[in-house]
């Protein structure tokens, strides 16, 4: 992938992610702005330039591409996309196969994983262990209230986030957190127990030191958010983010999967970002 290629690497990206909804049945979920997504793809370029491909057809257009990046040891899949029209004829496996090999080395490993069967089994013959997720939508409701300790968050949050990613997860996202929030995205920090980031409706990253601390920031982002919530990736391990949103009256669904390999820490309480992993 170079520079040049993000704006088109994000369409390809809009139109899979469309598609894969229209078959599920789904009404497309509006995406934001492509600003912020530039900040991602170009955020993950210039740290991994090798774990990030794109597939051109015939004409030179790009029809495909794979974000992966490395932090401490655990390697991430952040995205995997062939366009509508090109897909099933081995680009995503390619795409894939040069993706995990940016990460040969790494200990770890994740990829936050949509319901679309073909990536579920490529991620499963990849060696991954899949814990299946669910997702809660909905209107909260106007009786959740934040707990007064959760502030935003603020630089002087970073040490306590590096700490806490990597008791939950084994490595820290460092400065892909200033760029989650040069994306559109807000903080929320529990001082000395956890933090969480949100982007409008959107749980985006939530990592704390205990399951208590964990239900207090996730209340605390639902509340902050305008009309409409949203909490992706709740699998087994995260039953306690369960209550919190059937209190909140959002309505749970199937979220696709958690995809894990190799040393990732106990993954509790923790709510990857789709992005950032």
């Amino acid at each position: 992938m170079r520079d040049a290629d993000v704006p088109a690497a994000e369409e390809v990206a809009r139109a899979a992610f469309a598609d894969l909804d229209r078959r599920a049945g789904r009404d497309p979920h509006p995406p934001g702005p492509s600003d912020w997504a530039y900040v991602r793809m170009r955020r993950i370029l210039a740290t991994d330039p090798g774990g990030c491909w794109v597939a051109e057809a015939d004409d030179g257009a790009v029809v495909g591409s794979a974000l992966a990046l490395v932090r401490e040891g655990v390697w991430g899949l952040s995205r995997l996309v062939v366009a509508p029209g090109h897909q099933s004829g081995g680009l995503g496996r390619e795409l894939l196969r040069r993706a995990l090999a940016h990460g040969d080395d790494a200990p770890g490993g994740i990829i936050p994983a949509s319901s679309d069967p073909r990536a579920l089994r490529a991620y499963a013959r990849a060696g991954f262990r899949l814990e299946p997720a669910l997702s809660a939508s909905g209107t909260p409701s106007a009786a959740l209230a934040p707990d007064p300790a959760v502030r935003g968050f603020a630089p002087g949050d970073h040490p306590l986030a590096a700490a806490v990613d990597r008791e939950v997860r084994g490595a820290a996202h460092g400065a892909d957190l200033d760029a989650l929030l040069a994306g559109g995205c807000h903080g929320l920090t529990l001082p000395g127990r956890g933090y969480a980031i949100t982007r409008a409706d959107e749980l985006k990253l939530l990592a704390a030191r205990d399951d208590e601390a964990a239900a207090v920031l996730l209340r605390a982002a639902i509340a902050a958010a305008p009309g409409q919530a949203r909490v992706d990736w709740i699998t087994a391990r995260q039953a306690w983010a369960v209550d919190v949103v059937l209190d909140a009256g959002l309505a749970l669904g199937p979220g696709g999967a958690v995809c894990l390999r190799g040393d990732v820490g106990p993954f509790r309480p923790y709510l990857p970002s789709g992005a950032y992993l």
